[in-house]
C-alpha cells in the first residue's frame, strides 16, 4: 500500500489503552491509521466480516480470545489479513508457534522500532499480493480481447504446443481448406508446411519453456492445405502464454510477401538502423528486460546522444542536422563487431539492448565508443564536423518496473554527466539513490531545521478558526501555521518535512522559536483587536520537558500579555503516548491561566477517555474523520459517534479542513462549535480576517 494511503488495522487486545499505543506507535511513524478493537470473539468475528483488513494486531497472551480461534475466523471468511503476534517477552516456543499458526511475525510488546519495520515489510507484502490479484484480473480480461482479436482477424493465427494445432481462427481455417476450426485441433502443423520449408521450423516444433523464449522466427515459406496444394506466405512465429502455459503463435501475413522478396539495398541497410522507430526500440528494450527477469543475467541499455544537438539544428536547420545523426547512429552501430539489438528512439536518442552484465566492461566500452566518436570527423555535404555525444547506461532487470522507467534513468545519466563534464563526452552509469534509511532521514531533518533557525527561512501564517454558533463572545480566534520561506529551493527542503520535524529532538528549540514570534505579533495585534486569541502547537518533546513550562511563564511575562490570549495545542497521539505528561502539562496550564486544546483528535480507540484525562479546552478533529464525513454513511456515523461521546464534556469542537460550503449544515446539527479551512480563508502572513463576516 501507498504511505498516504490509510491503513486499516484490527486490533485484539483487553485494553484500550495498550491499543492507543500502538495506533500511537503507528501514526508517530506516518501511517494514517483507522483501527477498530476487538475485545472478544463476537466483536472479532464481526470486524472480520465487515470489510478486508490491512493488518491485525493481536496480543500472544490474551485468553479472552486465543490466537488459534483468530486463525481460524480468517480462514472461514476467506480474508487476506496480514496477523503480527505481541508477546509480553521473548520466547522461543512461542515465536516458532506463532509462525506456524501463520503469523507474519511475533513482537515482543515494547519493541517499538521492531514493530514499526515488521509493519512496513508486512504492508508491503500485503501490496504485493493485492497487486498480483489485480494483475491477474487484467491479464483474465485482456486474454479474452486477445482471444476475440484472433478470432475476427483478417490474418489467419493458430496456436501451437508441441507441434500440434491447439487453437485456430476462422481465417487459418479458411486458407488451410477446413470448413471449422475445430477440425485443426491436435493436428500436426508440420502437414501444412511444404517438404522444402520443414527444416526451417523443426526447430519450433520442440516442447517449449517458460523461462526461456525462442528467438521470434519471419520468413516466407510455402504452405500445404488440405489438398495438398502450395501457397507462398511469410510465416511470422512468436513465442507466448496461452492458458498459462508457453505455446507458439503462427502468424500468415501475406502483406509481407512483397518486402520480404525484395532485393535490400544499400540505402534500406543505412536506415535499418538510423530510422526513428520508437515501437521497435520499446520491443528491444522490453525484450531485454523479460530476457533478464527470466534467466536471472542483468542486460545493459545504452542511451547514446549527440552533445549540443539542439544547438546544431538551430545553426544548421532540421535536414543537416538529420543527416549528421545519421552518420554518427550508423558509425556507431558499426563500432561493433557482433550483431546488437538497437534503434534509434528519437532524433538524438540511440539505444543499444546487450546481454551484458560486466558493468566495468561495458562502461569502459562506452567510454571507448565515444572517444571514438569524438575523434571522428564526418563529412556532410562537403563540410566536416567534429561531434561528441554523451552516453548514459542503465541495468535492464526484473527490478525495472517498465521500459519507460529505464529510459528515465538513462536519461538521468547522461543529465549528471553532462553537468559534471559541461559538455558530456563521455559515459556514466545511472546510480539509484540509496540513501534513504530512517536515521539519515531525521539526521537531515535537524540539519535542514538548525540552517533555517539560524538563517531565518522558517516563516509564520495565521489561519482564522470561526464560529458556528454565536457563543465566541467577540474572540477572534487564529492558529499559527509554520511554513518554510518561499525563498527557499525546493532541493533544500527533505520530503515530508514539516511533518517529520515535530517527532525529531529538534522540535522543542522549533517550539520555541514560533512561541517568540508568536507573542511579539500577538502584542502588537492585542493593540486594535484585544480579543484576539492564538493556537500554538506545540510537540511532544516541549510537553515532555521539565523545562518547557518555567521558560514560557519568564517568556510570556517578559512580554507582558495575558495567557488568556494563548491556547497551545499538542497532537492526540503525542498525548496517548505520554498519557501522564499530557495531563501534567495542561494542570500546570490552566494554573497558570493558559487554554489548552488537543488537535488530531478522535483517533484513538477511545477518545472520551483521553478527555477524562486531560481536561482540554478545545477538540480540533483529524483530517481524516473530516474527509472521511462527506464520502459516506460510514464516516457520518463514525463523526456522529464521536460527538456523542463529546456531549456534556465542556469541551469545544473544531473542525479543520473545510473546503467547501455544503458540509457545514451537518457540522452544524452535530453541534459542532468551530470550523477552519480554505473555505473560511487560507493561511496568511497577517492576522487580518473580518470576523465580523461570519461562515
Amino acid at each position: 500500500m501507498l504511505s498516504n494511503d490509510t491503513l486499516n488495522i484490527l486490533i485484539v487486545e483487553k485494553s484500550h489503552d495498550e491499543a492507543n499505543r500502538f495506533i500511537s506507535i503507528l501514526r508517530s511513524a506516518d501511517f494514517n491509521v483507522d483501527a477498530k478493537l476487538a475485545t472478544n470473539e463476537e466483536e472479532l468475528q464481526k470486524y472480520i466480516s465487515m470489510r478486508n483488513w490491512d493488518l491485525l494486531l493481536a496480543a500472544l497472551g490474551y485468553t479472552t480470545v486465543p490466537v488459534q480461534n483468530i486463525f481460524q475466523r480468517i480462514r472461514r471468511a476467506e480474508r487476506d489479513v496480514s496477523v503480527i503476534l505481541i508477546s509480553q517477552q521473548y520466547s522461543e516456543k512461542n515465536l516458532i508457534e506463532g509462525l506456524r499458526l501463520g503469523a507474519v511475525d511475533v513482537v515482543i510488546e515494547d519493541q517499538d522500532q521492531h514493530l514499526i519495520q515488521v509493519v512496513q515489510r508486512t504492508l508491503a507484502s500485503v501490496h504485493d499480493r493485492r497487486q498480483c490479484r489485480e494483475w491477474e484480473r487484467k491479464l483474465s480480461v485482456a486474454e479474452k480481447r486477445a482471444h476475440h482479436l484472433m478470432e475476427i482477424s483478417r490474418f489467419p493465427i493458430a496456436i501451437i504446443k508441441e507441434g500440434a494445432y491447439a487453437y485456430a481462427n476462422e481465417a487459418c481455417a479458411n486458407i488451410f481448406g477446413f470448413s471449422d476450426p475445430d477440425e485443426m485441433l491436435c493436428l500436426p502443423i508440420i502437414d501444412n508446411i511444404a517438404p522444402k520449408d520443414r527444416e526451417k521450423l523443426k526447430a519450433y516444433m520442440v516442447p517449449l519453456e517458460a523461462n526461456n523464449d525462442i528467438v521470434p522466427f519471419e520468413a516466407a515459406a510455402q504452405i500445404l492445405d488440405i489438398n495438398n496444394r502450395q501457397i507462398e506466405s511469410f510465416l511470422q512465429i512468436h513465442q507466448i502464454q496461452y492458458e498459462g502455459e508457453p505455446a507458439l503463435q503462427l502468424t500468415i501475413n501475406k502483406d509481407k510477401l512483397f518486402e520480404a522478396h525484395m532485393a535490400p539495398s544499400e540505402a534500406q541497410a543505412q536506415t535499418e538502423y538510423s530510422a526513428i522507430q520508437p515501437h521497435l526500440v520499446y520491443e528491444l528494450i522490453s525484450r531485454g528486460i523479460n530476457r533478464s527477469a527470466q534467466n536471472g543475467q542483468d542486460g545493459m541499455l545504452l542511451n547514446i546522444q549527440i552533445d549540443n544537438f539542439d544547438q546544431l539544428k538551430e545553426d544548421l536547420g532540421i535536414a543537416k542536422a538529420e543527416k549528421i545523426a545519421h552518420s554518427v547512429v550508423m558509425f556507431a552501430a558499426k563500432l561493433f563487431d557482433y550483431n546488437v539489438d538497437c534503434g534509434r528512439i528519437s532524433e538524438n536518442c540511440f539505444i543499444v539492448v546487450l546481454a551484458e552484465s560486466d558493468a566495468e566492461k561495458v562502461l569502459a566500452l562506452s567510454e571507448k565508443m565515444s572517444q571514438q566518436i569524438s575523434d571522428e570527423v564526418f563529412d556532410i555535404d562537403n563540410q566536416t564536423f567534429s561531434l561528441t555525444t554523451s552516453i548514459g547506461i542503465t541495468v535492464l532487470n526484473e527490478n525495472v518496473p517498465s521500459v519507460e522507467r529505464a529510459l528515465e534513468r538513462s536519461q538521468e545519466a547522461i543529465n549528471e554527466l553532462r553537468t559534471d563534464g559541461e559538455r558530456g563526452n563521455g559515459a556514466k552509469f545511472y546510480v539509484p539513490d540509496i540513501h534513504s534509511d530512517d536515521i539519515s532521514k531525521s539526521e537531515a531533518v535537524i540539519i535542514t531545521a538548525k540552517n533555517f533557525l539560524s538563517n531565518g527561512s522558517f516563516s509564520i501564517h495565521y489561519q482564522p478558526i470561526v464560529p458556528l454558533m454565536d457563543d465566541s463572545h467577540g474572540k477572534e480566534y487564529y492558529e499559527i501555521i509554520l511554513g518554510i520561506g518561499s525563498d527557499v529551493p525546493t532541493s533544500e527542503i527533505p520530503n515530508d518535512f514539516i511533518n517529520n520535524l515535530f517527532k525529531s529532538e529538534i522540535a522543542a528549540e522549533v517550539d520555541r522559536w514560533i512561541i517568540g514570534h508568536a507573542l511579539t505579533a500577538l502584542a502588537e495585534k492585542l493593540k486594535s483587536h484585544p480579543e484576539t486569541q492564538l493556537f500554538v502547537n506545540i510537540s511532544a518533546q516541549s510537553f515532555t520537558d521539565e523545562a518547557f513550562m518555567p521558560w514560557l511563564q519568564e517568556t510570556l511575562k517578559a512580554s507582558h500579555l495575558s495567557p488568556s490570549a494563548l491556547i497551545f495545542q499538542f497532537r492526540e497521539i503525542d498525548a496517548v503516548r505520554h498519557l501522564n505528561q499530557a495531563a501534567s502539562i495542561c494542570r500546570q496550564m490552566k494554573q497558570a491561566n493558559f487554554k489548552v486544546g488537543i488537535s488530531n483528535f478522535g483517533i484513538a480507540i477511545n477518545p472520551a477517555k483521553t478527555i477524562e484525562m486531560i481536561a482540554a479546552d478545545f477538540i480540533k478533529i483529524d483530517r481524516m474523520i473530516a474527509e472521511k464525513l462527506e464520502k459516506g454513511p460510514e464516516g457520518k456515523t463514525d463523526f456522529q459517534k464521536l460527538m456523542g461521546a463529546m456531549t456534556g464534556t465542556g469541551v469545544n469542537t473544531i473542525v479543520p479542513f473545510v473546503e467547501r460550503a455544503s458540509i457545514i449544515p451537518t457540522l452544524w446539527q452535530q453541534g459542532v462549535q468551530y470550523i477552519q479551512g480554505h473555505y473560511i480563508k487560507k493561511p496568511s502572513p497577517d492576522m487580518d480576517f473580518d470576523f465580523s463576516e461570519g461562515t
